[in-house]
């Protein structure tokens, strides 16, 4: 009687999870995902000269393959002739947002990795709960459901209504 081989765990989820995932490692946007998406970047135009943001920015850092929903780096000038498909420089901020199939152990596990790897501040960005958590490598986490989201580390403010409107 033949025994069925069993199969790697990687292999059953690997089968679950679109391409889109498991290249990102990440779920595949929703609408309610692109329009907070949207918006953060809109609040943070008031910054565009300070800072550039960039999406889906496949990032490589001390090994780990990353890819926030937002990138805040210094504006610099961009050389346009050099395209880079993995950035190695990690971004001032890192900002995720959250889908509900995502627990918050799993998103602090990857805060955690781009603190290791020199990024100063990771926003988790909450749409069920209408609110943004601000995490630094050393201070107490900030949740914020009204007023300003508030980075002293970057000097950045964002009313909180503009990120859920």
């Amino acid at each position: 009687m033949e025994t069925a081989e069993a199969l790697p765990i990687s292999s059953i989820l690997e089968e679950e999870l679109s391409e889109y995932e498991i290249e990102r490692g990440k779920p595949i946007p929703s609408k309610v995902h692109a329009a907070t998406q949207t918006n953060v970047l809109d609040a943070l135009a008031r910054y565009k000269k300070q800072y550039r943001r960039l999406t889906e920015l496949s990032l490589r850092l001390l090994g780990d393959k990353l890819v926030p929903d937002i990138a805040l780096y210094a504006h610099d000038a961009s050389d346009w002739h050099e395209n880079e498909i993995e950035m190695t420089l990690p971004p001032l901020l890192a900002i995720e947002i959250v889908s509900p199939s995502q627990s918050i152990d799993e998103m602090k596990e990857k805060a955690d990795k781009y603190f290791a790897a020199g990024v100063h501040s990771v926003w988790l960005v909450l749409p069920a709960l209408a609110g943004v958590m601000v995490l630094h490598p050393s201070e107490k986490v900030r949740f914020y459901s009204d007023g300003e989201v508030i980075d002293d580390a970057l000097g950045v403010r964002i009313p909180v209504d503009e990120v859920f409107e």
